[in-house]
């Protein structure tokens, strides 16, 4: 059977090396021996994420387009990944799932107003490969294995620290364990103003520059 993961412009292992944003996010991503899932690997990452945190999340056919859009969206570490073994015919079971949806500046205000829809997004909120993201929607991060959480919250911190350093990271818990691996591990706290529960991580510049300011007023 022929599995779906995507190694799209990931020849150069560096996530400094790609012409586009989007292409650097998956650069870095294939480091950590985790890829953009498609095909019968994207039907078993949504069977997996349904298993483990129940609906509603975004359908197939939404996840399809996402991955057809942007190469990233629902991503996948297996057995075999996370333990670093070979996997030659890519048949090691999934263990992890990353959702990373890049945000045009109209998904960004969408997602500030409440009015941005996780579930069954507007294409127009959603970048294309050659756009730089906004901002970056967490659709969640679901785990049959510790490790792969630890794995995949390393992945979302490094991304947000040298691939898209200017984008602030949203998302919305499903369960209460996933509430308190986005703000216990991730930083993330509730957006202000939200009705729907939507958390927020600022980036990394408006980090930096909230730290410095304090550092210069000790």
């Amino acid at each position: 059977m022929q599995h779906g993961f995507a190694r799209t412009n990931l020849g150069a292992r560096s996530p400094m090396l790609g012409r586009t944003a989007v292409e650097r996010i998956a650069s870095a991503a294939a480091d950590f021996q985790v890829y953009a899932l498609s095909g019968s690997r994207l039907i078993e990452g949504r069977s997996l994420a349904v298993g483990l945190v129940g609906e509603p999340i975004a359908s197939l056919e939404t996840m399809s387009w996402v991955y057809e859009r942007t190469k990233l969206g629902l991503m996948g570490v297996t057995h075999a990944g996370l333990n670093g073994e070979p996997d030659p015919t890519d048949s090691s079971p999934l263990c992890g799932l990353l959702g990373v949806v890049p945000l045009t500046s109209a998904g960004n205000q969408a997602v500030l107003a409440d009015a941005f829809n996780a579930v069954s997004p507007d294409p127009a909120h959603i970048c294309a490969l050659d756009d730089e993201p906004a901002a970056i929607f967490g659709w969640g991060i679901a785990v049959s294995r510790h490790e792969a959480a630890r794995l995949l919250v390393n992945l979302g911190l490094f991304i947000s620290e040298h691939i898209v350093p200017a984008a602030d990271w949203y998302a919305r818990a499903v369960t209460d364990d996933g509430a308190r691996l986005l703000m216990g591990r991730l930083n993330l706290s509730l957006l202000e103003g939200t009705k729907i529960g939507t958390l927020r991580m600022p980036s990394h510049h408006k980090i930096e520059a909230f730290l410095s300011q304090t550092r210069g007023a000790a």
